[in-house]
């Protein structure tokens, strides 16, 4: 039989020779040769610095306690009963009312204080002059038993006519608790829903909604008490059921 593909040429073996011959000496060579040299090789990657300026300026910027660069960290958070000035402005409630945390009436310059816990001055001492009007009652994270539920309705509808009495009269009010997230948003918000008008669903994510634009700090859940949020339902009803008959 014919082969059907072409024979591939045979060398001799003086070029066989030749060809083994010049295999060996690249070997040799790519074995002597420098580590990372030849043509190819590439250059170790080295990090770009910046000038000395360059780097004081950086230093600075991040050190720096004013504004934020956009790609500065934030600064590390504390726990909210912690945090300073602690407190935010509920315009679309009042201009002129406030909800905060138990330093912020040391940090504000406000005219009514109307305390669910002790306020505390920037040194950390309890300062009971800073507070106008004592309405004590535990945050108990939506855990509180009949006893205490019916308690903290009673301080709630008594703190919201109070908020509405002196915002009434002109004054700088801030409602304070421990955190400024619960007992002092619901006061709030039961001002909002018996005499504005609000629901209870839309005074609830209002009151988050300033919270987080205007602190930040750990632990970060306002109006996260769902026995006090249920008061606040029930209250949109009482409201509803009055404006019904008359």
């Amino acid at each position: 039989l014919k082969r059907s593909f072409p024979r591939t040429p045979r060398t001799g073996p003086s070029a066989r020779a030749g060809a083994l011959a010049a295999f060996r000496a690249a070997m040799k060579a790519s074995m002597t040769a420098p580590r990372g040299g030849g043509a190819l090789s590439k250059a170790p990657r080295r990090r770009a610095s910046l000038p000395s300026a360059g780097r004081k300026v950086r230093k600075s910027i991040q050190n720096s306690s004013g504004a934020k660069g956009c790609c500065s960290r934030p600064s590390r958070l504390v726990d909210g009963y912690l945090d300073k000035p602690g407190f935010a402005q509920l315009p679309s409630f009042s201009p002129l009312l406030h909800v905060g945390n138990q330093y912020s009436p040391a940090f504000g310059d406000f005219n009514i204080v109307l305390s669910t816990v002790m306020p505390k001055g920037g040194d950390g001492k309890d300062k009971p002059e800073l507070s106008s009007h004592g309405l004590f009652f535990e945050d108990e994270h939506g855990r509180e038993v009949a006893a205490k539920a019916r308690l903290a309705r009673r301080l709630i509808v008594q703190g919201a006519a109070l908020v509405r009495k002196s915002v009434r009269a002109g004054q700088r009010t801030l409602v304070h608790c421990e955190w400024g997230q619960n007992r002092s948003g619901s006061i709030c918000c039961a001002y909002a829903v018996l005499y504005l008008g609000w629901s209870a669903r839309a005074a609830i994510a209002y009151m988050r909604a300033q919270n987080r634009k205007q602190r930040q700090y750990k632990g970060q859940v306002p109006m996260s008490n769902r026995c006090f949020n249920r008061i606040l339902a029930e209250l949109e009803k009482t409201r509803r059921a009055m404006q019904a008959r008359g």
